[in-house]
């Protein structure tokens, strides 16, 4: 009888620590991958993105070979709250579990597109592109 119980704690124990430790319930992550063969060649997508509340991080790869050549091209999105600010420098934006995105605008190889309202505590979605330019394409606009 008394094993029954140690047994029935013990599981009871393990399951709430699996709970404890797991993702929160309101993260949802979806990652997938797709290959698409056309005329042209083969175009390969790989997409990751996790959801914390109200926040996004979506990552994105393609990868066309043609016959002139292989294309590569990347691209983030981050829907966050901005923390820094400074206006042609540098962007950073906070998103859920506190993760921190900064973003240098006046690196080399850099072009930009900052909404004229974006300001520390508004609500804002970043978007990195990089292609086989090695040019870093960065637009934030305001979220509502």
């Amino acid at each position: 009888m008394i094993h029954r119980k140690l047994a029935i704690l013990s599981s009871a124990g393990l399951f709430a620590l699996a709970t404890a430790c797991g993702q929160s319930s309101d993260s949802v992550t979806k990652k997938s991958e797709s290959t698409t063969q056309t005329s042209e060649g083969t175009v390969k997508t790989t997409n990751e993105t996790k959801q914390v509340g109200t926040t996004l991080e979506a990552k994105s790869e393609t990868k066309a070979d043609t016959p002139s050549g292989t294309v590569k091209s990347k691209t983030e999105t981050i829907v966050g709250t901005v923390t820094v600010f400074t206006a042609g420098k540098r962007i950073e934006v906070m998103t859920g579990e506190k993760k921190m995105h900064s973003f240098n605008l006046d690196d080399k190889d850099v072009t930009y597109s900052v909404d004229g309202n974006v300001a520390v505590g508004k609500r804002v979605a970043v978007v990195d592109e990089t292609g086989d330019d090695k040019i870093h394409r960065v637009t934030v606009k305001l979220q509502t």
